[in-house]
């Protein structure tokens, strides 16, 4: 979370068990040029810049994700990637250079000399294993055959508008879920989530957001069995779908 006022970026990890937030307490004259990179098994990993203007990444500081307190870091670095065996890094001034593989435990060096193909399909791979559990919707714009098939269940569902634009749409085992627009005002959107069983019962509706301007995606996302969404750009809520 950042406060472009005060030139602060705030960390927080989340514990899916216990849906509790912790922040991961760092100087915060610094945090403004620190941005998230990823986290896996218990680490946080947080990158500098080396070109502000750029945006170019440097550095590596990996952070016990329960206590916020450093594991590691690597000043000359970027981050690349996680893979099975660790962290992928590459020197942050050489972009041609190759790839080292780091340990997630220490950031002591592994392996060197991995080519950027053979990092990217490291990579690649080891994330199709690790997102297994996570789940995005699919966007559909207005005019798509998918669209008006979710227009035309709604109207069956005597909703109190159609959908306008565009709506997303994800499925489990056991439900639906439906995050769509509808106008609200002149030239203003609201941001509705639906919930159906697939028997098409209703179990839930939520308001993401009014006054809006435009569309978004990936308004929602479903990781394990719970699904979660930002609630007026500044509230996290999550629900135990069903099982």
């Amino acid at each position: 979370m950042r406060d472009a006022d005060l030139l602060i970026a705030h960390f927080y990890t989340l514990d899916c068990a216990t849906y509790t937030l912790q922040e991961i307490k760092l100087p915060q004259q610094l945090t403004w040029w620190q941005g998230l990179e990823d986290a896996h098994q218990g680490k946080v990993y947080i990158h500098g810049y080396a070109d502000r203007q750029l945006g170019q990444h440097k550095g590596i500081l990996a952070l016990e994700a329960t206590t916020g307190k450093p594991a590691w870091e690597s000043t000359g670095l970027a981050f690349y990637g996680i893979v099975a065996a660790g962290i992928l890094a590459y020197p942050a001034t050489e972009l041609e250079a190759d790839y080292t593989l780091l340990d997630a435990a220490s950031g002591k060096t592994m392996e060197s000399g991995i080519s950027q193909l053979q990092a990217t399909a490291a990579v690649n791979d080891f994330g199709r294993q690790r997102y297994s559990l996570c789940q995005y919707p699919v966007l559909y714009k207005e005019g798509e055959t998918y669209f008006e098939q979710v227009r035309d269940f709604l109207n069956a569902m005597e909703f109190e508008a159609g959908p306008v634009q565009a709506l997303e749409y994800a499925e489990t085992e056991n439900c639906f879920i439906i995050s769509f627009y509808i106008a609200s005002g002149k030239d203003k959107l609201k941001n509705i989530l639906l919930v159906y069983d697939l028997a098409g019962e209703f179990l839930l509706q939520e308001t993401l957001g009014c006054g809006l301007s435009g569309i978004g995606s990936d308004t929602f996302f479903i990781f394990g069995a719970d699904l979660y969404f930002i609630q007026n750009r500044d509230i996290l809520k999550a629900y135990q779908l069903l099982t």
